[in-house]
């Protein structure tokens, strides 16, 4: 009996220790960040804090899943921390909108304190915090620690040229700052099962995100801040309401609760789809869209990190952990629904846009949306393909950012009819960037089976069928598009090469090798992690299994290992053939309909009126077709109509 008290006491202090160490690790960083201004001392943290999240990322992996409670005399030491945090935060809401006398962000900050007051002193207590990593929570924390590390750096390379190009302060030691903190957040958010700690940690990168965003100090960067802040404290108000009713009203305080609970309508629905209105706020579905588009002021880096690997997912995450209480129910296929819409809608407003950082906005809030309408048709099939788009959009999307970060800077614009001869200028970042949008659209990558296995599920409901694969068509577009401008031979063929820094090509590399491994690796990760999860979402039995990349008995199965075998003699063979029998490509020199000016190679020429104009080159934009302002206008529609028949019909559905 004393033994297994022992070891039972051992067990405690080491998943304590664990716990304590996701959090806390980065926070460290983050002091370390703070304590001296050098460029050296900020790169080897960096790699420091990459090699740190590997590892417990690892251990995590190596340890599986597990549920862990603290005791109660714990609890009465973190209770009081957590009270302090949450004025300290609300402290800062208040500052900043007087401040910048932004009035609706006050009005929203009045709400937060009177939830915040009522939950302190009038609801019922918590005994203690629990904590469920889970496969779920596992894989997240995969992606933050590996991914986001990865992120901050190739931030080295970046951040300093980014602020001298545009005329900045050195404001360096808070950027790493912040972003420790947001990494320790957001370890936090995906560890939690207790819901009031979970919404702590999603208020804090509310706060992380608003603060980067506006990194720039100047009225653009400022504006998008605070509509980033406005438009994520509605989804917060929605969280702590939400919250508020099912502690209050079913005792409900915990992920796990509600996993146990039985589905219901009335009232039982509302706590529910307020939590849900957070995910989508967090997650810029539509309506809520607006604040990650003028997220895209933020240095790139930034928008990788919290746009496109970490913060959205964090409301998609939330979303999937509340399937076991919509699945099956009218809220569950509305939620399909809206997924879908705002995967059509967005998918098309990618085809429209030049800017690089917008198209991969526009198809971030598509591919968001494609989660939520799998996790929305709560089948096992539409969840696994959730989880695994989760992961493989999580890679590849943040190689995207940083490719298009690096590119900026070596052309010095975001246009992508710019990028045109990148190829030839600079290679290594072309083939990278090529090689990303291709896992994006190309089979044996995960995001296209994910598509397939998504719209397999959505057979039974024609809506979500017919969304799911008009948008996989347009993120065709788009991807090959761009695909092709990087790649097509420049007009000038005296383009001086440039190269990578170690600092920004190792990165990259990283990145680009976990989304093969990933790929090659995805039946073990399915039946490893994925398949459990869905078991314990569902509470039932997983009939599923992943055998050569495809789900057996749903979708029929390829080889993925001899795709990826084929694919990469293919490129062989290219490439012997290419220095045997390759010429150097022949630029001819355009017709202009006017006298040819073109000598020294700018392309121009004279108008009948005297004038010179520099010839130009279209592309497929479909301007006259896909209009955003009209089809955003259509989006907010018929996207708030949803939601508000939504809420009527949950209200009076049994």
């Amino acid at each position: 009996m004393l033994t297994q008290s022992f070891w039972h006491n051992w067990g405690c202090i080491l998943l304590n220790t664990l716990i304590l160490s996701l959090i806390i690790f980065p926070l460290i960083f983050t002091l370390l960040f703070l304590v001296w201004n050098n460029k050296v001392y900020y790169k080897v943290l960096s790699i420091l804090m990459a090699v740190a999240g590997a590892f417990f990322s690892l251990l995590l992996i190596f340890k599986g899943p597990f549920l862990y409670q603290t005791p109660s005399d714990s609890y009465h030491v973190f209770e009081p921390m957590v009270l302090i945090l949450e004025i300290l935060i609300l402290g800062f809401l208040y500052f900043v909108s007087i401040k910048h006398k932004r009035w609706k962000v006050l009005a929203l900050t009045i709400l937060s304190t009177a939830f915040f007051l009522y939950k302190e002193f009038a609801a019922s207590p918590e005994a203690a915090y629990s904590f469920n990593v889970d496969n779920l929570s596992i894989v997240m924390l995969f992606i933050i620690n590996v991914v986001g590390t990865l992120i901050v750096v190739f931030s080295n390379g970046y951040i300093g040229h980014y602020e001298e190009h545009r005329n900045l302060k050195n404001k360096q030691r808070l950027y790493y700052g912040i972003i420790g903190i947001f990494l320790s957040a957001m370890n936090g958010l995906v560890i939690c099962d207790s819901l009031s700690l979970m919404f702590l940690f999603w208020e804090i990168t509310t706060l992380c995100s608003f603060l980067l965003i506006s990194y720039n100090r100047d009225e653009e960067a400022y504006n998008s801040g605070f509509r980033a802040l406005f438009l994520n404290l509605i989804g917060g108000a929605a969280f702590a309401l939400g919250n508020i009713i099912l502690s209050s009203y079913y005792n409900i305080d915990s992920f796990t609760g509600i996993l146990q609970s039985s589905k219901g309508g009335g009232l039982y629905f509302i706590p529910i789809f307020l939590l849900c209105i957070a995910g989508f706020t967090k997650s810029a579905q539509l309506p809520f869209q607006s604040w990650l588009l003028g997220a895209m002021v933020a240095p790139t880096p930034i928008s990788a990190l919290l746009h496109s690997s970490t913060m959205v997912k964090a409301g998609v995450y939330l979303i999937v952990k509340l399937s076991p209480a919509y699945a099956g129910t009218p809220l569950g296929v509305v939620i399909a629904i809206l997924g879908a819409f705002s995967f059509l809608i967005c998918s098309a407003l990618a085809i429209s846009q030049r800017n690089a950082k917008r198209v991969l906005a526009y198809s971030t809030i598509a591919n968001l949306g494609l989660i939520i309408s799998s996790a929305g048709m709560g089948s096992s099939l539409a969840i696994s393909a959730a989880l695994i788009l989760i992961i493989f959009h999580a890679i590849s999307k943040a190689l995207l950012f940083l490719c298009a970060g690096e590119i900026e800077h070596t052309i010095g614009s975001r246009d992508i009819e710019e990028m045109s001869g990148l190829v030839h200028k600079a290679p290594l970042l072309a083939i990278i960037a090529a090689f990303a949008m291709a896992s994006m659209i190309l089979p044996p990558f995960g995001v296209l089976i994910t598509k397939w296995m998504a719209i397999e599920a959505s057979a039974h409901n024609p809506f979500i069928s017919v969304f799911l694969i008009l948008g996989s068509a347009f993120t065709t577009v788009f991807w090959v598009k761009w695909l092709g401008t990087i790649l097509s031979y420049p007009n000038d063929d005296n383009v001086v090469k440039t190269s990578m820094k170690p600092i920004i090509s190792i990165p990259l590399l990283i990145l680009s090798s976990l989304v093969v491994l990933t790929s090659v690796f995805m039946s073990r990760i399915f039946n490893h992690f994925v398949d459990p999860e869905v078991s314990a979402l569902l509470n039932v039995k997983n009939e599923l299994a992943m055998k050569n990349g495809m789900v057996i008995s749903q979708l029929g199965s390829f080889n993925d290992t001899i795709v990826f075998i084929i694919i990469i003699l293919s490129i062989l063979i290219f490439l012997a053939l290419k220095g045997i029998y390759g010429k150097k490509a022949r630029v001819v020199k355009p017709y202009m309909c006017g006298e040819n000016n073109s000598e020294n190679g700018d392309y121009s020429f004279r108008c009948v009126d005297g004038s010179i104009k520099r010839a130009s080159v279209a592309n497929i934009y479909l301007y006259k077709i896909i209009d955003e302002s009209s089809l955003i206008t259509v989006g907010y529609i018929v996207s708030i109509a949803i939601l508000l028949l939504t809420l009527i019909g949950g209200l009076i559905w049994k």
